[in-house]
């Protein structure tokens, strides 16, 4: 009886083995050290037509870890073109040449959250794409189309 137990046990911790390593081990390492897709860390600003014209409204600085992307910005301009100093976090990953972050205001969570969705160009240096928020004056989902463009540093 006792050895039947001990092979009902060793059953048991061998399926919990493998799921932890088939939920969580694997796929972390495979984001984090196999990860071959496009790498979008560093400095972007960010631009956005106001007026048939191209207004630059902020710096976004991201960092990447395989898929995973995380950043913070300024806002150095308003939609309406007044001067600003708003500050976000963001959050979000890459899946093929499509980045797809989404943002709070510092000022706390929920104040102000949206979503940015780009596709990263071929030469790695553009991504076009749009801001989806609540616009807190049309009092409505807003989207914009928003470019990011890579700084040399």
């Amino acid at each position: 009886m006792t050895d039947f137990l001990l092979g009902v046990l060793s059953s048991i911790v061998a399926t919990a083995v493998i799921a932890i390593v088939v939920k969580w081990i694997w796929p972390n390492f495979k984001n984090k050290c196999l990860y071959s897709g496009v790498r979008v860390d560093g400095s972007w600003e960010i631009s956005e037509r106001r007026n048939n014209r191209t207004v630059k409204v902020g710096k976004i600085e991201l960092k990447q870890l395989g898929r995973r992307v995380t950043g913070t910005s300024t806002r150095t301009k308003t939609r309406d073109g007044k001067s600003s100093e708003r500050k976000f976090h963001y959050h979000g990953f890459v899946n093929g040449q499509q980045v797809t972050l989404i943002f709070e205001d510092k000022k706390g969570v929920g104040f102000d959250t949206g979503t940015y969705v780009f596709t990263v160009q071929n030469d790695a240096k553009i991504m076009i794409g749009m801001a989806t928020f609540n616009g807190k004056a049309e009092n409505k989902i807003v989207s914009e189309s928003r470019t990011l463009t890579k700084v040399v540093s």
